[in-house]
């Protein structure tokens, strides 16, 4: 398959996937839907779609580039990931990025799990 034919048919994968993830209840508003997301120093970075606080000047626009705050908490939901972070925040993994996206996951809950904690708010 060329390579405009893949590139076609991955933005089908991730229009249909971000169209279900958007049509799911996560039991509270979700703050943004992400793509191509990995998880690094404890937050998240991912493409963003339909970010609730996306404003006139381009902030939070789709398509922009987001960084979570501290991921505190994660659990997958009809396919999807929701994460929610220290500020109060619920982000839906709804594809990972290709090359470790989903590894960089486990690997946080795995750091979670041996009391690897998120970071503190006041640094002394």
């Amino acid at each position: 398959m060329g390579s405009t034919k893949r590139s076609i048919n991955q933005a089908r994968d991730v229009s249909g996937a971000l169209s279900r993830a958007m049509d799911m209840s996560f039991g509270r508003e979700v703050t943004a839907y992400l793509t191509d997301a990995y998880l690094i120093a404890g937050c998240c970075i991912g493409v963003v779609h339909r970010h609730v606080r996306a404003d006139v000047y381009g902030r939070f626009q789709d398509g922009h580039r987001v960084r979570t705050s501290d991921v505190l908490k994660a659990h997958e939901q009809g396919g999807f990931w929701a994460l929610f972070t220290a500020t109060g925040s619920l982000y839906v993994i709804v594809t990972f990025k290709e090359d470790g996206g989903r590894l960089s996951l486990d690997w946080l809950l795995a750091q979670r799990a041996k009391g690897l904690h998120a970071t503190p708010v006041t640094i002394q």
